[in-house]
């Protein structure tokens, strides 16, 4: 019964997002208590906002998606940002690196130093702890930490061999490539 619901959600979710899950449907499959964990995982740290402004912590989570991945797992987060409120002419513009929304700017560019380790990263930390306090720090933390456990569950998997544009509405984004951590 476990399996079937797993499979069930999987396939909502792939659908909504015409996303290949067939890397979720191994999991279900392999092992269900895993499949679970997971979810859980992401859920208590990736769905948690913690008083960070929408775009921020929205920009956060593309920037941990983008990290790990060529583009499947970049759409999703900006997919869902979209659904969420979050224009998409600024997803658009922090996919190209070009300066935006200060809020989303931020989160953004937090999420990528604290991925990599930047040099920025504790100038970053504080300007976000001042502006928003720590609270909204962790959230935006949590964000792009479980952002990129999906490409990276993907990886693990061997299912993170195809690229994609990101789309945004209508319109092909060029991903800077300077933004990509590898």
């Amino acid at each position: 019964m476990l399996k079937w619901l797993l499979h069930r959600n999987t396939r909502g979710f792939a659908s909504r997002y015409s996303y290949d899950a067939t890397y979720m449907h191994e999991m279900a499959d392999a092992s269900p208590a895993a499949f679970v964990r997971f979810g859980i995982m992401q859920s208590a740290g990736g769905n948690w906002r913690g008083g960070a402004p929408a775009n921020a912590w929205f920009a956060s989570g593309i920037a941990g998606a983008l990290f790990e991945d060529c583009g499947p797992c970049v759409q999703i987060a900006s997919d869902i940002a979209m659904e969420q409120g979050m224009p998409g002419e600024i997803i658009k513009a922090l996919l190209s690196g070009v300066p935006t929304d200060a809020d989303a700017q931020l989160g953004f560019d937090y999420g990528r130093a604290l991925l990599g380790g930047a040099e920025n990263l504790e100038d970053l930390r504080e300007i976000i702890e001042t502006k928003w306090g720590k609270t909204a720090l962790l959230a935006l933390s949590l964000r792009a930490m479980t952002a990129r456990n999906f490409p990276v569950l993907k990886r693990a998997m061997g299912h993170a061999k195809t690229c994609q544009r990101v789309r945004i509405g209508n319109t092909d984004v060029t991903v800077n490539p300077t933004l990509k951590a590898a």
